[in-house]
């Protein structure tokens, strides 16, 4: 599988939709093992964004679950309280990041940032919905 060919298709997706919305975002895919397979920060996007994207995809890339979804687990009280502080910070539970899979295997993560937490995840899931391929496609 070429994981950079489907990073830049993914890239090229969400810059798409950004574009629609007009909100300039950043969006980064990182392996499973925390290895950045691609970075990109479009014109007028915040500087930040792209730490955050990075934080959005490396989340969803180790753990396998879309960051909006881990979300409610991460709360004071739930069981998955302690995750935040692992890692340095390095993980992030702001919606816009999802799990990439492959034959049933989560092989990277996505991150989106730039936007409202609503237009990261609207501009993510809609890039993915164009995106999805049979050997590659972001997990439900």
């Amino acid at each position: 599988m070429d994981l950079l060919a489907f990073a830049k298709n993914i890239a090229d997706r969400v810059e798409a939709q950004s574009a629609r919305a007009k909100v300039p975002v950043a969006v980064c895919v990182i392996d499973i093992h925390g290895n950045t397979i691609l970075k990109h920060r479009m014109s007028g996007a915040p500087t930040f964004s792209i730490e955050i994207s990075e934080r959005k995809a490396y989340t969803s890339a180790l753990v396998g679950l879309r960051t909006a979804d881990l979300f409610p687990l991460v709360q004071p009280g739930q069981e998955l309280f302690p995750l935040m502080g692992l890692s340095g910070g390095r993980f992030c539970s702001m919606g816009g990041g999802a799990p990439l899979t492959s034959e049933g295997q989560v092989v990277a993560g996505v991150g989106v940032s730039g936007g409202t937490v609503e237009q990261d995840v609207s501009i993510l899931e809609s890039a993915l919905q164009e995106a999805v391929r049979p050997a590659l496609a972001a997990t439900s």
